[in-house]
């Protein structure tokens, strides 16, 4: 894979031209050192996957992803933002991922600088992922009630497949590719939601704040951070707050709080899709509908198996929807799948859940998702 490295810091594009350098099957082609310079070389060589920061002279990141994608679309080069690891960082990320960056790492140049094997690993597996996906052809959306090619199955490739009348709780598993397929997705419910949506979306703390703070300006419900101890019974979306694992947990007069925990044996990635699904499915049983979308590899496969076997539903984002189609895939392979759906059938899903009674934001009652419990 071609890798064009665009940076403003000499230092960072060495480090960076290095670790990639330095894993078979990649090869930096050139560096830029700023916006204008990446998009004139992105033209000239057609590199295949490109890093790209954000705040750089002349033409910064998000100017730049704009001109390559309006520019280089017949080849279309994979983008992996570098994101400084600020809120003001975090912000422009997502207006990256909205233009059509693939994915981003977030950077800490003192980190960084130090040859972190920490950021090289993820850089590395970031980069691999989105390769792999770019080598893989297209495949035509499944007509309903028609074999799927990925599964070897015949799902119905209809939202009837999932029964509304169950549905107490919806656990959301998101990755590579996610925050733009959340905003679709949630973009069809109304304030009459009824039912708590719980997000894992893989990305650090201070992500997910932004991230808890877009959904809550673009959705018609309401959406918070599930900071640790926040209840879980309000309707709304709950966004799993980054850097650490959530496990809903039911206490004393049976309402159910968010319970943080650093480590789980087995977990790559925090927060952990698998033990969000596996921690609904003891509590709500058969009323979790889990929703698997978008990312690389396998976390919330097995957890989706356990809320398969305590009679919960789940669906699957359809492959060929997915920026990398691992983690949902992973749960199909597993026979956990109950259907598979692109964004706007989910978002249709979403929205009959959501119902069409509609009452102003902020009426629904107080704001227990920001209480706590002792």
């Amino acid at each position: 894979m071609r890798v064009l490295v665009i940076d403003d810091s000499a230092f960072m594009r060495k480090i960076i031209s290095e670790m990639i350098n330095n894993e078979p099957g990649f090869e930096v082609i050139a560096t830029a050192r700023d916006g204008e310079d990446g998009v004139n070389k992105a033209i000239e060589l057609k590199p295949d996957l490109i890093t790209l920061d954000i705040e750089m002279p002349r033409k910064d990141g998000l100017s730049a992803l704009r001109e390559i994608k309006a520019k280089c679309h017949a080849f279309n080069p994979t983008v992996l933002m570098c994101s400084s690891l600020t809120v003001a960082g975090s912000h422009e990320t997502f207006k990256a991922l909205r233009i059509g960056a693939a994915d981003f790492i977030a950077k800490d140049p003192a980190v960084v600088g130090k040859k972190d094997e920490g950021f090289r690993a993820e850089l590395i597996s970031k980069l691999k992922a989105l390769s792999t996906s770019k080598r893989m052809p297209a495949v035509a959306a499944t007509k309903p009630g028609t074999p799927s090619a990925s599964s070897g199955r015949s799902p119905t490739g209809s939202i009837d497949a999932i029964d509304l009348s169950r549905v107490r709780v919806i656990a959301v598993g998101s990755s590579t590719g996610g925050p733009p397929v959340l905003e679709e997705i949630f973009s069809g419910l109304t304030s009459g939601l009824r039912v708590p949506i719980i997000v894992a979306q893989h990305m650090p703390e201070l992500f997910t704040q932004s991230l808890a703070s877009r959904l809550d300006q673009q959705c018609a419900c309401s959406a918070w951070l599930a900071s640790n101890g926040s209840m879980l019974d309000r309707a709304g979306i709950h966004i799993c707050q980054g850097g650490t694992h959530t496990r809903p947990t039911r206490v004393a007069g049976g309402k159910v709080i968010t319970r943080q925990v650093e480590h789980i044996d087995g977990a790559i990635y925090r927060p952990s899709v698998d033990a969000l699904f596996e921690s609904a499915a003891q509590i709500w049983g058969e009323g979790v509908l889990a929703i698997q979308l978008t990312g690389m590899g396998a976390d919330g496969a097995n957890g989706a198996q356990k809320v398969k076997a305590a009679g919960g539903q789940v669906v699957t984002q359809a492959g060929s929807t997915c920026v990398v189609n691992g983690m949902p895939k992973a749960v199909v392979d597993a026979g956990a799948s109950d259907v598979e759906l692109p964004p706007s059938a989910i978002k249709q899903l979403l929205a009959q859940i959501s119902g069409s009674q509609s009452s102003p934001k902020g009426d629904e009652g107080p704001n227990l998702g920001s209480q706590r419990v002792a």
